[in-house]
């Protein structure tokens, strides 16, 4: 299940009609799997009703992910990937945008996934590819190629 969580109201007005468009509108005709693949998402006020929501189902790792190293925290892609496909954890990652999540929401977090790094220094990327390139290393068939992780 996937979550984007505000606690604007317009903001969810906003998503929960162009979710729609595509599951019962012209976009479902027009893209029927784009619908399907929607049919996974909710939106949500609180980052504190989904936690609750989640546990209502399992007991999960909440996981954040940040571009700033978080040593007292930090685990690596690998350990990750093992935790949940080896031992099948429950996790429940959290990806922040703009300034990232804040220290509150960093304090519940179990653990904080490891940096994307790069070539250079500068490793802070759009949304949309770091959730690609953390679900990939985590469940994707090699588990990434990054040598750096643990």
């Amino acid at each position: 299940m996937c979550y984007i969580v505000t606690p604007l109201v317009k903001q969810r007005m906003i998503m929960e009609r162009l979710i729609d468009h595509w599951r019962y509108g012209y976009g479902a005709d027009y893209n029927p799997l784009r619908g399907v693949a929607l049919n996974t998402i909710a939106t949500r006020e609180s980052l504190e009703a989904v936690i609750e929501e989640v546990k209502k189902k399992c007991n999960p790792l909440i996981i954040g992910t940040s571009s700033k190293p978080r040593p007292h925290k930090q685990i690596g892609f690998r350990d990750m990937r093992r935790i949940v496909q080896d031992e099948g954890q429950h996790v429940l990652i959290l990806f922040g945008t703009g300034w990232g999540l804040t220290d509150e929401t960093i304090e519940v977090c179990d653990r904080m996934l490891e940096p994307i790094f790069g070539q250079g220094a500068y490793n802070h990327l759009s949304l949309r590819v770091a959730i690609g390139i953390i679900l990939d290393r985590i469940l994707g068939e090699r588990g990434g190629k990054d040598e750096r992780s643990n």
